[in-house]
């Protein structure tokens, strides 16, 4: 993960203000560093799966031919050995 480079501000209510200061103190991790998991694990995850289902879908989408896996792997092999 990259440095933190950008600020976001937002506004909450009392009750949500009040439960993540309580699970602050609760799990010694700075009230920002639970904001960061809630939004990485909510949004970026599916972000990222999104972007993964896409790659899987284009990778299947060429009709490419495959063989059965030793013999895959044995002309893997083969071509990083005559490189």
């Amino acid at each position: 993960m990259g440095a933190y480079v950008r600020r976001v501000q937002t506004v909450l209510t009392e009750d949500a203000f009040y439960e993540l200061s309580r699970l602050s103190e609760e799990t010694q991790k700075p009230l920002s560093v639970l904001v960061r998991e809630a939004i990485e694990k909510v949004y970026l995850k599916q972000a990222v799966l999104s972007q993964r289902q896409r790659a899987l879908h284009s990778l299947l989408s060429l009709k490419a031919p495959v063989s059965d896996w030793p013999e895959m792997e044995e002309e893997i092999i083969r071509g990083a050995i005559e490189e």
